[in-house]
């Protein structure tokens, strides 16, 4: 059992070192990672081939990879999975045809919304310029009013403007 004992020791050693080297991912050039950016996983949708982990998206890489090897720029490779899945695989539409509404849309309702903010704040600072017309009696019933209150409605109180105070918060 003694002698035994060393040689499972070794043999465990082994296995597991085997394992290690097994495990680990094949390195693959930077670039793989930059393209596979631009590229959607078929499985995971919502994520790139750079940052899913589903088998698709790690044959995609190697796939990549592969190219990069035998000289394949990055429009290239792009081009071999649009040819292969259509422009759905690229998480950036092409801006070309009805897919340009895409890109054009979001311009052109960003600039109607400013432009009609413009418009708006133009017609209220010029609502809040105008004078308001008053009726003579109207202004002697204010007058009247403020003369009862003891704040001294003064005959010239109502020619000049007074400053607005805002509402006490509560």
């Amino acid at each position: 059992m003694r002698r035994l004992a060393p040689a499972v020791w070794a043999a465990a050693a082994a296995w597991l070192l085997l394992g290690q080297v097994a495990a680990q991912d094949v390195v693959l050039d930077p670039r793989v990672f930059e393209i596979g950016r631009e590229l959607r996983c078929p499985t995971c949708v919502a994520e790139s081939v750079s940052e899913s982990n589903a088998s698709i998206a790690r044959e995609m890489r190697q796939i990549i990879q592969e190219q990069l090897d035998a000289g394949r720029t990055r429009s290239e490779i792009l081009g071999f999975f649009q040819d292969r899945y259509g422009d759905w695989i690229l998480l950036e539409p092409p801006r070309r045809g009805l897919l340009l509404l895409v890109w054009l849309l979001p311009v052109a309702a960003a600039l109607g919304a400013g432009a009609g903010l413009v418009a708006l704040m133009r017609r209220w600072r010029a609502a809040g310029e105008q004078v308001a017309e008053v009726a003579p009696e109207d202004l002697a019933r204010v007058r009247a009013a403020l003369a009862a209150t003891g704040d001294g409605g003064t005959a010239d109180a109502g020619d000049r403007p007074t400053p607005r105070t805002p509402a006490p918060r509560p």
